[in-house]
């Protein structure tokens, strides 16, 4: 079985009455590059305007993909950097077992945008930061809303494998995946790519929702405080397998 991205552009007026969304503000891609923060920081926190749009092109992309979750039930953020999105089955499972702990769940990462990804990617190969393993962008389950960050793990372990949350990434020690949850990585480089054409009509670059070097170059000159126009969803992406 083979999984594909099919675009279905909808066209305005066609099937529809409603009209087609108003671009918000003027395209742009001026502001602070992300490859800034490749040797200046440590917090993914610096791109999370960025990072939002691109949640937000998901949920345009896949609506209902990802949901927000709260700090409830003894869920505590442990920073302003967490993007509190994630498939639904895993929020619910994350809720249930937040509920049978019955005491704090410190959440450091969850939902992460291929942008984050790629500081943090940078970060481990630079040496920087502390960081004992990063996937190459494109491919860490984050970025399919299934997994989160523990900072206090190890009382949580045997918890959240009861309710479906794996432990299991050999030198990862905070991180945990939610293998039942969809697996729908490469929508974030979807997002990102149509957010970039949308802003930069004359760089464009193929919206195929593959990480490669030219999605790399541009992550690099992308503008941490967000782009001009963010999301629209006037198109959408049926996830699909053959």
């Amino acid at each position: 079985m083979s999984r594909f991205w099919v675009l279905a552009f909808v066209v305005a007026c066609a099937d529809s009455e409603e009209d087609p969304p108003m671009m918000m503000g003027m395209p742009s891609i001026e502001g602070t590059p992300v490859t800034t923060f490749e040797s200046s920081s440590c917090s993914t926190g610096d791109v999370l305007e960025l990072s939002r749009q691109i949640a937000e092109e998901v949920d345009c992309i896949m609506p209902g993909q990802l949901v927000r979750f709260e700090a409830i039930n003894g869920i505590v953020f442990t920073g302003a950097a967490v993007l509190p999105y994630l498939g639904a089955e895993a929020r619910d499972d994350l809720y249930a077992a937040a509920v049978a702990g019955g005491m704090p769940l410190q959440i450091n990462s969850g939902f992460r945008t291929v942008v984050q990804q790629y500081l943090l990617r940078r970060w481990f190969e630079l040496g920087r930061c502390g960081i004992p393993a990063a996937a190459e962008p494109g491919q860490s389950n984050h970025e399919s809303g299934r997994a989160i960050d523990v900072q206090n793990y190890g009382v949580w372990i045997s918890i959240l494998d009861r309710h479906g949350w794996k432990h299991t990434v050999p030198g990862d020690d905070v991180h945990f995946d939610h293998l039942g949850s969809p697996d729908i990585r490469g929508a974030d480089v979807l997002a990102f790519q149509r957010l970039w054409n949308r802003n930069a009509p004359d760089d464009p670059i193929t919206e195929d929702g593959s990480y490669g070097p030219m999605t790399e170059a541009r992550i690099k000159r992308a503008p941490a405080e967000g782009f001009g126009i963010g999301a629209l969803c006037a198109a959408r992406v049926r996830y699909a397998d053959e």
